[in-house]
């Protein structure tokens, strides 16, 4: 994944459906394809800044299914519709849509699926080293 904005942790106002995404494919053991997944996703994400600890911005998925191990996260769905699905620990499915907020821990693991236009949110993680 790879960024396509600039830091952004400066401005007080963006408007988040005008960033523009470098999609790249998802690593090869992130892939996921079959009966209910077509396709493999494309992802993109802007680092936006950091507030209090942590770091924020937005991260996209394009239509298509993938595998994740995910890091401690809180994100809220700013456009699109998608489903994540829990492997580890095992964990009844989330419907996302925008304004779905959800936590993620740490190792988790996800089978994200998006069938429409690309799935946006917002992210705040804690910030690496």
């Amino acid at each position: 994944m790879s960024a396509m904005e600039p830091n952004r942790s400066d401005e007080t106002v963006l408007d988040t459906h005008a960033v523009t995404f470098d999609h790249q494919p998802v690593e090869e053991w992130q892939s996921l394809e079959g009966p209910d997944a077509p396709r493999s996703a494309t992802t993109g994400v802007a680092d936006l800044g950091h507030i209090g600890g942590a770091e924020y911005g937005l991260w996209e998925m394009s239509r298509g299914a993938m595998r994740d191990i995910e890091g401690e996260e809180v994100f809220v769905v700013l456009s699109g519709t998608g489903r994540i699905e829990f492997d580890e620990p095992a964990r009844e499915p989330i419907n996302l849509e925008p304004g779905t907020l959800v936590r993620l821990s740490d190792g988790m693991k996800t089978r994200w699926y998006v069938a429409g236009e690309p799935l946006r949110k917002l992210y705040i993680a804690p910030s690496e080293g």
